[in-house]
C-alpha cells in the first residue's frame, strides 16, 4: 500500500520534507567534508512492507523521537553508508559490502549526528520539542523489523562530489500530532543588528535620511568594528577542593543535555543557538536559531 503525499493540503508536511532534505544536506556535508547535495524524490505513507522491500538486505538505522516515542530511522545502501562513513573518519571513501564491527561505530556515529540534526530546525519550525536518536545499526533483513502499522517516507536524492547518494527517512506517521504552525523567521532584521550592537557598547542615533541611497561614511566605520564571540556548550559549579584536585583526564559534567543546542554569545548575551560542526579540520558553528527580539531584550534587563 502506497499513498502520495498531497502537498497542497498537507503544507506542515511539506515544511516537514523541506527541513528533512535541507537539514541532512548541511549536516552530510559537514560531517563528511564533502559537498553533497540533495533534493527530495517523494513522500509516501506506506506499510512496513512497502518500506522495507526497495532496500532488502541493505542498512537499517533503527532510531526514535523520544518526546513522542515515535519509530523513525534511515535506509541506506550498504556501500553508500560506509563510504560516508569512511570519508567521516578522513578517508577517501572506501565501500564496503559488509558492516564489520568498526564499521558499526563509525556509522552510528554518523547517524546519530545526522538525525540528531533535526531537533534545534524542528523545534523552530514547530514549537515543539523534538530528540531524534539513533538506536542501532543493523541488515535490513525482514519487514517484521518495523513495528507501526504506516509511515511517512522520505525519498532522498542526490551525489557526494558527484557520486550518486540515495537514501530514504522514515517516520510514524503519528508524527504528524507534532506538526504544529509557526511562521519561521530566523532572518536578522535591522532590530536585531541594532540590538547586537548595541550589546557591544555602541548605540545608533536616528539614521540620517539619504536621498542617494548611499551608506553613511559613519555607519561603514562601525561595521569595521571588531566584535569578539565566543560559544557556550554548557556550565558546571564545583566546589573548591574538587577544583584544586583537578588534573589530567578528569572529566566535568556540565549542567547542560547533550541533546540541548549550543549558544553563541556576544558580550555575554545569546544572540543565536545552533550545534558545532568540523569544517578541513576546524570547529566551527552552525546557526540552527536566531533569538527572537523579544528574547534578546529580556535578557537586556537581565
Amino acid at each position: 500500500m502506497t499513498e502520495t503525499v498531497n502537498f497542497l493540503n498537507s503544507p506542515q508536511l511539506e515544511k516537514f520534507s523541506g527541513l528533512v532534505v535541507s537539514t541532512f544536506a548541511s549536516s552530510l556535508t559537514a560531517i563528511s567534508s564533502r559537498t553533497v547535495n540533495l533534493s527530495l524524490g517523494e513522500m509516501v505513507k506506506c506499510d512496513a512492507d512497502t518500506l522495507f522491500a526497495p532496500y532488502e538486505n541493505e542498512t537499517l538505522i533503527s532510531a526514535k523521537e523520544d518526546n513522542g516515542g515515535f519509530e523513525t530511522g534511515l535506509l541506506f545502501r550498504t556501500r553508500d553508508i560506509t563510504k560516508l562513513a569512511d570519508f567521516m573518519l578522513a578517508g577517501d571513501g572506501e565501500s564496503k559490502d559488509e558492516i564489520d564491527d568498526d564499521t558499526k561505530d563509525a556509522v552510528q556515529e554518523l547517524t546519530s549526528q545526522l538525525l540528531s540534526s533535526l531537533n534545534v530546525p524542528f523545534e523552530e519550525a514547530f514549537s515543539n520539542k523534538f530528540s531524534f536518536k539513533s538506536e542501532d545499526v543493523i541488515k535490513n533483513s525482514s519487514s517484521a523489523l518495523f513495528q507501526c502499522p504506516e509511515y511517512y517516507v522520505i525519498d532522498l536524492k542526490g551525489d557526494v562530489d558527484g557520486a550518486e547518494l540515495d537514501f530514504r527517512f522514515f517516520i510514524d506517521t503519528n508524527i504528524e500530532s507534532k506538526l504544529g504552525s509557526k511562521e519561521e523567521n530566523n532572518l536578522v532584521d535591522d532590530g536585531s543588528i541594532e540590538a547586537l550592537l548595541g550589546n557591544a557598547g555602541i548605540s545608533f542615533d536616528d539614521e540620517p535620511s539619504e536621498s542617494s541611497g548611499n551608506t553613511p561614511k559613519n555607519l561603514d566605520l562601525l561595521l569595521d568594528i571588531d566584535i569578539p564571540i565566543s560559544v557556550r556548550m554548557g556550565s558546571a559549579k564545583l566546589f573548591l577542593k574538587d577544583i584544586l584536585g583537578l588534573g589530567p583526564g578528569n572529566i566535568v559534567e556540565l549542567e547542560q543535555n547533550a541533546d540541548d543546542p549550543i549558544e553563541l554569545a556576544i558580550n555575554d548575551k545569546v544572540i543565536a543557538r545552533g550545534e558545532v560542526v568540523i569544517v578541513d579540520g576546524y570547529f566551527g558553528f552552525r546557526i540552527k536559531e536566531i533569538v527572537s527580539k523579544a528574547e534578546r531584550i529580556r535578557k537586556l534587563k537581565d
